[in-house]
């Protein structure tokens, strides 16, 4: 039953970690992750209304939109910063440092922005299957350490 117990809480865990792709439009051929099922399951476990898909939908496509230029440059600054290490460059190491952590930042202020919107459109019932999974999670989690 353990085993049982910990794949739930696992799957748990994913579910959670993909709410910001809730409710993502079929993955662009080539590429993706995978995140169209896990916003499906999360649909389906939240009984979401058409209209809430719809406007879910658009809430994270506007975030990913947002997002792309934070994620180029975050690209760019981890490249810098790989050939900073390949050429012991402390002094832009730490520059290049700070620099990826203010864009990782940025990503999770858009992502969260984004998640607070989809959780006020969410019924209370709704908020609470949420929350159910959250510490669903956090269980999971501590069970691990």
């Amino acid at each position: 039953m353990l085993s049982l117990r910990n794949k739930f809480a696992a799957w748990t865990a994913v579910a959670v970690l993909g709410a910001s792709s809730l409710f993502a439009a079929q993955t662009p051929a080539g590429g993706g992750h995978g995140h169209g099922r896990m916003g499906a399951f999360l649909s389906s476990y939240l009984n979401l209304t058409p209209a809430q898909q719809t406007q879910a939908q658009a809430i994270f496509q506007n975030a990913r939109q947002t997002g792309q230029p934070v994620r180029q440059k975050l690209r760019q600054t981890r490249q810098s910063l790989q050939a900073a290490v390949q050429s012991n460059n402390a002094a832009q190491i730490q520059q290049l440092a700070a620099s990826e952590g203010s864009q990782i930042g940025q990503l999770a202020a858009i992502h969260g922005a984004a998640m607070a919107k989809v959780y006020q459109m969410l019924t209370p019932d709704q908020q609470q299957k949420l929350a159910n999974l959250r510490q669903a999670r956090r269980a999971a989690r501590q069970a691990r350490s």
